[in-house]
């Protein structure tokens, strides 16, 4: 038997062992991914920065944040660096207007060159039966003047087992000041807890929206709704994304933005006014993914809601 063969069937040997629905982390340099023990991946977490398209400006750099974002049968359901809207990566969390000591900083529209939201560290990674986490710290810093740091983040990342179609995965946000200034976050129509979709579905009728409420993509903007929905064809098969604010998070249910013609949305609080985050105080937000590679099933969605809004 020569060592070809015998190398084949030990990786053969080792995926057989893996229970069903079995997830494993990949960890280098550059980022922290999720696999499936079909041999797909999942999800990608970036801890440096993504190499920018040719034709981007380099101002719209990014790491700490998820992409690409993929169906269980390897479809990409987020997009990042789009030309229209090169500053939305994937999934990503960035507060727009705000103010800090006296001075504006925007950490949402890169191509101000006033705040950034960069990866720092890993702080843990966990595999058990059926789930992997890992939990990371993002900063959020002026760049005008070297990189003064205002907030520091931990994502505490955990993705549950792939279902046949279907798989899930929470992201619990926790930001503190660095400093003794408060960030005042002042009232504006869009920020916070974002997701990009993928590039297929730019255009009004290119990709549907529907809320918990049964609101559309114009309906829905600016309601308060339980989840959102983004759904519509990839390569010829459907495919949806949900994403859910947990009930305790700060002003919830959230208002939401979601953009008239891009696939595009957040879970914007500062929608209903200014608000801010202070010395001393963790300001916690909470989110549920909900991945299906199929048409959206409405009545599992629902079901999931309960599971996830349920106290514990």
């Amino acid at each position: 038997m020569n060592w070809l063969r015998w190398g084949i069937i030990l990786w053969l040997s080792s995926l057989a062992s893996l229970p069903a629905g079995a997830l494993e982390l990949k960890d280098d340099a550059g980022a922290i991914e999720v696999w499936s023990s079909g041999g797909e991946m999942l999800l990608r977490y970036h801890k440096q920065e993504s190499a920018v398209p040719d034709g981007i400006s380099k101002l719209y750099r990014r790491s700490g944040y998820i992409h690409p974002l993929m169906t269980p049968d390897g479809r990409e359901l987020t997009g990042d660096y789009a030309a229209d809207h090169a500053h939305q990566h994937g999934i990503f969390f960035a507060w727009t207007s705000g103010q800090n000591a006296g001075e504006k900083i925007d950490y949402w529209n890169q191509k101000q060159e006033e705040g950034r939201v960069a990866h720092k560290r890993v702080l843990s990674k966990l595999e058990k039966d059926g789930w992997v986490s890992f939990r990371v710290v993002l900063s959020h810093f002026d760049q005008r003047d070297g990189g003064t740091e205002i907030l520091r983040e931990i994502w505490t990342v955990t993705v549950r087992e792939v279902q046949g179609d279907r798989y899930q995965f929470d992201l619990d946000s926790r930001q503190s000041l660095v400093g003794e200034k408060p960030l005042e976050v002042e009232k504006y129509h869009y920020g916070g807890m974002a997701i990009r979709g993928n590039v297929a579905w730019l255009g009004e009728d290119a990709c549907e929206f529907l809320t918990s409420d049964g609101d559309a993509r114009i309906e829905g903007n600016h309601s308060r709704p339980d989840w959102v929905a983004m759904l519509g064809e990839l390569a010829g098969k459907p495919a949806a994304v949900v994403v859910m604010g947990h009930p305790e998070n700060f002003r919830a249910p959230q208002s939401v933005r979601i953009h008239p013609d891009k696939p595009y949305f957040c879970f914007a609080p500062m929608v209903d006014g200014k608000f801010a985050i202070t010395p001393g105080e963790e300001f916690r937000s909470r989110y549920r993914f909900l991945i299906c590679g199929t048409a959206l099933d409405r009545a599992w969605v629902d079901a999931c809601w309960k599971e996830y809004a349920a106290p514990h």
